[in-house]
């Protein structure tokens, strides 16, 4: 928001001597858009990973985009000193003004309790929401710019969990992404979108995985894909509108893990509710584990100190 309204301003002091502001002509902030996305004018930019690409532009260009959305629809005040009071929570309502001004539930998926089932074997590692922008990024990096644009508006939530083996005791072990299991569940808005996701998603695992070999014979029907790969069974299944992924959990457990993912999701209309946190640290913990950024310590605090809360 911070970096949309600077550019709001810019574009409008640029434009004083036409007597036009960025409200009068919308098509100029879609050519800024453009413009600031096209690397080719940085070989640098151009050679940075896709991630550091997108994050370092998205407040710019996306940041302009919301702003000039709401300056369109709403007026200057509700585009900057409201937008301020009552600031977006998420890249998913920066990416969908009219779903920010609609106050639009950002979609929420539940993680359940999975502990009972990998505590034995795994220890936490990571946990987070997959966002419209990270989907939008991983979109991209495996089917292109095209297909990204296409899917990420039909995006309706997503969240992972990543857990390290305990038999990795050793610094490069522990240091290997092999030592990792994931497991990562997204919603979209209809079925299609979900099959073109899962289309994606599949068509990488050669890329990024060797050894991979597809395992036909153990799927146990048309909705599911099994792979084996170096670093150990990959599970991609389909069930209407969600998609699950699991990598490095054993067939039997990511199945297991699945089956308590998809049962435990809410089927009605979505609607939101806000908690006020009473402990500092906890509402730390909850802030950073909604970027997706909650690791070791922190985790540890969550997952054993209050498992009620994680859970």
């Amino acid at each position: 928001v911070a970096e949309g309204q600077a550019m709001a301003v810019f574009v409008d002091y640029t434009l004083r001597p036409t007597g036009k502001t960025l409200a009068d002509a919308p098509e100029l902030g879609d050519r800024l858009k453009e413009m600031a996305a096209d690397s080719n004018g940085s070989p640098v930019m151009a050679r940075a990973p896709l991630l550091l690409q997108q994050s370092l532009l998205f407040p710019y260009t996306d940041g302009l985009s919301f702003e000039q959305a709401i300056l369109v629809k709403k007026g200057a005040k509700a585009a900057f000193a409201d937008v301020l009071a009552n600031p977006p929570s998420s890249s998913f309502e920066i990416m969908n003004p009219k779903a920010y001004m609609a106050h639009v539930p950002v979609p929420v998926l539940r993680l359940p309790d999975i502990h009972p089932l990998i505590d034995a074997v795994y220890t936490p590692y990571d946990v987070g929401v997959m966002g419209a922008l990270d989907v939008r990024m991983l979109t991209e990096l495996f089917g292109g710019q095209q297909m990204a644009s296409a899917l990420a508006p039909e995006w309706a939530g997503g969240v992972y969990y990543a857990a390290q083996r305990k038999s990795a005791v050793t610094e490069a072990e522990k240091a290997s992404t092999a030592s990792i299991a994931l497991l990562y569940y997204s919603r979209w808005k209809n079925a299609d979108a979900a099959r073109s996701f899962l289309r994606v998603y599949a068509s990488e695992i050669p890329r990024k995985d060797s050894g991979v070999v597809r395992r036909t014979q153990d799927e146990a029907d048309g909705n599911e894909q099994i792979y084996s790969t170096n670093e150990g069974d990959v599970l991609l299944s389909i069930s209407d509108k969600g998609v699950f992924v699991s990598e490095g959990f054993e067939l039997p457990l990511a199945r297991k893990l699945r089956d308590q993912i998809v049962g435990i999701q809410p089927e009605g209309p979505l609607q939101t509710a806000a908690l006020q946190p009473h402990e500092l640290s906890l509402g730390l913990a909850h802030t950073l584990s909604s970027f997706g950024i909650i690791r070791a310590a922190l985790q540890r605090y969550t997952f054993e100190g209050h498992p009620s809360t994680a859970r």
